[in-house]
C-alpha cells in the first residue's frame, strides 16, 4: 500500500541563478577586465613616458659634452684676449634644457606617483622621477647661472683709472645663489634614494649621477663665493687693508717657506696698491704667543709659532698662521689689518708666464750691492734669482727687501692695463691649485665662507680636510738650504684591507747643493759653522699626517721600516722623522696611511683622496687622485 507524505520529490538538475546574482557576476568580471585594462592603459602610459623621457635623456647627454666645452672655449678665448660669445646663450644649454624639461614632464603626474608606490618596482620609478627632476633642475636652475658667472669674469675689465671693474661679478651673485641652493636640494633628492631598492639597470646610472651632482656642487660652491666674496674682499663696500707674507721656499716650515717679506696692500674698488714693503725683521720678536696657542699647536711647534713672525708657518693650518701674524703686525706697526695673504718665489714666476717680464726697481744699499738700479725677472729666472742668486751678493735682510720690492713689482705689473683679468686669473688658479696662494679674512663671516676652499689652507679643523693626509716638510738649518732642494711626492698605489683602505705615498728628497757648498755659499745659507751638521748640509724634519681620528701612519725609508716621534695634532695621528742629506744624496720614505675611518665627517668625495704637503721649488702643495672605494 503506497503512503502519499504529500512531499514534492527531490530534484537532481542544478538550480539556476537569480538575476540579481547574474548581474553581480557580470559586473564583477566587467570591474576586473575594467581594471586589468586601466592597469594595461597605465603600463602602456608609464611606458610611453618612459620610452619619452630615456630618449629626451639621451639627447640631452649628447649636449653635456657641448655645453662643457662651451664654457672651456669662453675660458680660453677670454684668456687669449678674444672676446668670447655670451655662455649663457650657448646653444648646447638651450638644447640641453629643452631635453630636461621633455624628461621631467614624461615622469610627472598621477601615474608615477602610484607607480613610485607599487612593490618590487616602485622605488625604480621614484628614482627615475627624481633623476629627472634633478637633471631639470640642474640644467634650469644651476648651470646657466655657472654661465652667467663665466661670462661676469669674461666681462671683467679695467676700469678708467687702472682698477678692477666688479660690477659683472656683483651682478652674477644672486643667481650664484640660486643655484646653490638648487643643487643642494638635488643633493639631498638624491641621497634619500637607497641604491640596493632599485633595479640593477638603474642603480649604476644613479650613483654616478649622484657623483656628478657633487662635483658641480664643489664648482657651484666656489662660484658662489667667489662672486658673494669677491668684490667686498676687492674694495666695493669700501677701502680694505691686507698684509701679504712673502714666503722663501729657502727656508722650508711646514705651511710652506719662511715668511721674510711683508708687504701692506690697499685695496679699494677694485684697484691695488702698495703701501709699504717691511722686512721681517721688523715685526717682533714678542717675549710670549701674540695670541693664546691651542695646547696641541704648543706641544707641536712650541712657543715660537706666536712669538716669531717667520715661524707662523710652522703649522700647515694657514688660518692659524694668519691670525698671529696680522696681530704681529699690529703690535708691530699699530696698524689693524682686514686680511693676509700669502705667496711665494713659484708663484710669482706663474704669474710672470702669464704677464711677462717686469723690472723690479731698487734702491738704496740693496742697489749698491747689486750694482744696478733694476733687475729683470721672467717666468723663467725668478725662482733662481729670489732664492739663490741674491744671496751671492745680499745678506738676508737685504735680500728680504729685495723678495718684498720684487713682489710688489710683479703685483703692479699685473694690474698693467695690457694685462687682462682672465689672463691674471689664469695665473692665480694654477698657483692657487699647488697651495701657492692663501688668504684669510678677519672678518668671522667672510672667513666661515672661505673655509675648504683652495686658497683658505683650513688643514686643522675644515670638514674638508678631515679625510685629507699631510706630508709636511721642516728646514730644520738656519740658513737657506732649501732652495737646493728637490723633491717629489706621489702616490704610489691605494688598496682595501679588512680593516679599510690603505694609501701609499712615497716621498723622494735630493739635494742639488754644489759639492762645495760650504766653501762657496755664504754662511747665511749654508748654515753656521759648527752646527750639529756640517755647512752645505739639508737637514729636514719630514711629518706624515693620517686623516682625523684615523691610526697612525707607518714610514720606511729605502726600504727599511724607520721609527720616528708619534704624536696626536688636532685629531690626526702624525709621525715625524728627520733626513739628513749631504750634497749630491738623496733619500726616498715610504708612507702607509689608512684611509679615513668609516663614517668620518670629511667632505672629499669618495673615490677621491687629498694629500696636503709643503709647497718647495720643485713640487707643489696639493695632490688630488683616485682612490678605490672600499668596503
Amino acid at each position: 500500500m503506497t503512503v502519499d507524505t504529500g512531499a514534492a520529490p527531490a530534484s537532481t538538475e542544478p538550480t539556476a541563478p537569480t538575476p540579481r546574482r547574474r548581474r553581480a557576476v557580470r559586473w564583477v568580471l566587467l570591474g576586473t577586465v575594467a581594471a586589468l585594462l586601466v592597469v594595461a592603459v597605465c603600463a602602456v602610459l608609464l611606458v610611453r613616458d618612459a620610452l619619452a623621457a630615456r630618449g629626451a635623456l639621451t639627447r640631452a647627454a649628447v649636449q653635456v659634452p657641448a655645453v662643457a666645452e662651451e664654457l672651456r672655449a669662453g675660458a680660453r678665448s677670454e684668456a687669449d684676449g678674444d672676446t668670447p660669445a655670451t655662455l649663457a646663450s650657448s646653444p648646447a644649454l638651450a638644447e640641453l634644457r629643452a631635453q630636461t624639461t621633455i624628461a621631467r614632464e614624461a615622469t610627472d603626474g598621477p601615474l608615477w606617483w602610484l607607480a613610485a608606490r607599487l612593490p618590487v618596482v616602485g622605488p625604480s620609478a621614484g628614482a627615475a622621477v627624481d633623476v629627472a627632476v634633478v637633471l631639470d633642475d640642474v640644467t634650469d636652475e644651476v648651470l646657466p647661472p655657472l654661465a652667467d658667472l663665466a661670462d661676469a669674469v669674461a666681462a671683467t675689465d679695467r676700469t678708467p683709472d687702472g682698477g678692477l671693474d666688479l660690477a659683472p661679478l656683483q651682478a652674477a651673485a644672486p643667481g650664484m645663489a640660486t643655484a646653490r641652493a638648487s643643487v643642494d636640494a638635488s643633493r639631498a633628492r638624491l641621497d634619500a634614494v637607497d641604491p640596493d631598492a632599485l633595479l640593477p639597470q638603474l642603480a649604476d646610472p644613479v650613483a654616478t649621477l649622484r657623483d656628478r651632482v657633487d662635483e658641480l656642487a664643489g664648482a657651484v660652491a666656489t662660484g658662489d663665493r667667489a662672486a658673494a666674496l669677491g668684490p667686498a674682499m676687492l674694495g666695493a663696500d669700501g677701502p680694505r687693508t691686507y698684509l701679504l707674507l712673502g714666503m722663501s721656499t729657502g727656508e722650508l716650515r711646514q705651511g710652506g717657506g719662511i715668511p721674510g717679506a711683508l708687504v701692506l696692500l690697499r685695496v679699494d674698488d677694485g684697484r691695488v696698491e702698495v703701501v709699504r714693503q717691511v722686512a721681517a725683521s721688523a715685526v717682533g720678536p714678542f717675549r710670549s704667543p701674540v695670541l693664546p696657542l691651542s695646547a696641541d699647536d704648543d706641544e707641536a711647534y712650541t712657543a715660537r709659532l706666536g712669538m716669531f713672525v717667520q715661524d707662523v708657518t710652522a703649522t700647515p693650518d694657514f688660518p692659524t698662521s694668519a691670525a698671529l701674524a696680522a696681530e704681529m703686525w699690529a703690535r708691530a706697526q699699530g696698524e689693524q689689518v682686514d686680511g693676509v695673504l700669502a705667496t711665494d718665489p713659484v708663484a710669482l714666476s706663474q704669474l710672470l708666464a702669464e704677464t711677462g717680464p717686469v723690472r723690479v726697481p731698487v734702491s738704496g744699499s740693496v742697489a749698491t750691492a747689486l750694482g744696478r738700479d733694476t733687475v729683470e725677472l721672467t717666468a723663467e729666472n725668478a725662482v733662481d734669482v729670489l732664492l739663490r742668486r741674491v744671496y751671492d751678493v745680499l745678506d738676508p735682510e737685504a735680500a728680504d727687501q729685495f723678495f718684498a720690492e720684487a713682489a710688489a713689482a710683479v703685483l703692479a705689473r699685473s694690474m698693467s692695463d695690457d694685462v687682462s683679468p682672465a689672463t691674471l686669473l689664469a695665473g692665480l688658479q694654477r698657483a692657487a691649485g699647488e697651495h701657492r696662494v692663501r688668504v684669510w679674512s678677519a672678518d668671522p663671516a667672510e672667513e666661515a665662507r672661505l673655509e675648504g676652499t683652495l686658497v683658505a689652507g683650513s688643514y686643522a679643523a675644515a670638514p674638508r680636510a678631515a679625510d685629507a693626509v699631510g706630508v709636511f716638510l721642516t728646514d730644520h738649518v738656519a740658513g737657506k738650504m732649501s732652495a737646493y732642494l728637490d723633491s717629489s711626492l706621489h702616490v704610489v698605489g691605494s688598496e682595501c684591507t679588512d680593516a679599510g683602505r690603505v694609501d701609499t705615498l712615497e716621498l723622494t728628497l735630493a739635494s742639488t747643493a754644489p759639492d762645495d757648498a760650504a766653501a762657496v755659499l755664504p754662511w747665511y745659507v749654508a748654515g753656521v759653522p759648527g752646527g750639529t751638521h756640517p755647512p752645505g748640509t739639508l737637514s729636514l724634519g719630514v711629518t706624515v699626517a693620517g686623516p682625523r681620528d684615523g691610526e697612525a701612519p707607518r714610514v720606511e725609508r729605502d726600504g727599511a721600516a724607520v721609527g720616528g716621534e708619534a704624536r696626536t695634532t688636532h685629531g690626526r695621528p702624525t709621525q715625524s722623522v728627520t733626513v739628513v742629506l749631504a750634497p749630491g744624496e738623496s733619500a726616498t720614505l715610504r708612507f702607509a696611511v689608512p684611509g679615513a675611518p668609516a663614517g668620518g665627517e670629511g667632505g672629499t668625495p669618495p673615490g677621491r683622496l687629498e694629500v696636503w704637503s709643503t709647497p718647495t721649488t720643485t713640487a707643489g702643495g696639493l695632490l688630488d687622485v683616485e682612490v678605490p672605494t672600499c668596503g
